[in-house]
C-alpha cells in the first residue's frame, strides 16, 4: 500500500513492479492487490500503461482501513463464560480490540508515506525532446536505388 501511495496520482504501478520492489512472488502480490481492490482501497486500470493506484485520497485513508482489508475476520471465541476468569479475559480482549481500532483509525496512512515521494510527484519532468539525440544528417546514396534511377545517379556523380 505504501508503494502504491508513493506513485504520483496521475500514474499507476504494475503488479510486476510491486513484486520486484518487495522481492515477493507475483501471485502473492496479486492476491494482496485483489483484497485491497475488493475493499475499495485501490483501483486497477487495464491495458498498456495500466496498473494500480489508490482509489481514495491519501489524506482520507487511515492505517485501520488498510489493516482491516488485509486481516481475516476473527472468529468468535469459544471461551467458556461460566468462570469469572473467562469473563474477565473476554472483556479484556474486547477492550484491547476497541483500543487497537481507535488508535489505528486516528493514525493517518499519509504518515507512513515518505515525504520525498510528494516532492518528486510535484517536480516538473524534463521535456521529451531533451531526451533524444539529434538525427544524423542525410547522406547522398552511393548507388542507385533502381535501374530506372541509374541515369540520375550518373548525372549526380558527374557533377
Amino acid at each position: 500500500m505504501i508503494l502504491i501511495a508513493q506513485t504520483p496520482s496521475h500514474r499507476t504501478i504494475t503488479a510486476d513492479a510491486l513484486a520486484s520492489m518487495t522481492n515477493a512472488c507475483l501471485s502473492y502480490i496479486e492476491g494482496i492487490l485483489k483484497d485491497a481492490r475488493e475493499q475499495g482501497l485501490i483501483k486497477a486500470t487495464r491495458g498498456p500503461g495500466g496498473g494500480y493506484q489508490l482509489s481514495v485520497p491519501l489524506s482520507d485513508l487511515s492505517v485501520w482501513d488498510a489493516a482491516l482489508s488485509f486481516s481475516s475476520p476473527t472468529a468468535a471465541s469459544q471461551i467458556d463464560h461460566s468462570s469469572p476468569e473467562a469473563s474477565a479475559l473476554n472483556a479484556m480482549t474486547q477492550k484491547f480490540r476497541q483500543l487497537e481500532k481507535e488508535f489505528l483509525q486516528a493514525y493517518p496512512f499519509a504518515n507512513l508515506v515518505p515525504e520525498y515521494s510528494e516532492l518528486s510527484a510535484s517536480k516538473p519532468s524534463k521535456s521529451m525532446a531533451k531526451n533524444f539525440k539529434p538525427l544524423p544528417t542525410r547522406k547522398m546514396p552511393v548507388a542507385p536505388n533502381s535501374i530506372f534511377d541509374f541515369s540520375n545517379f550518373l548525372n549526380l556523380k558527374a557533377s
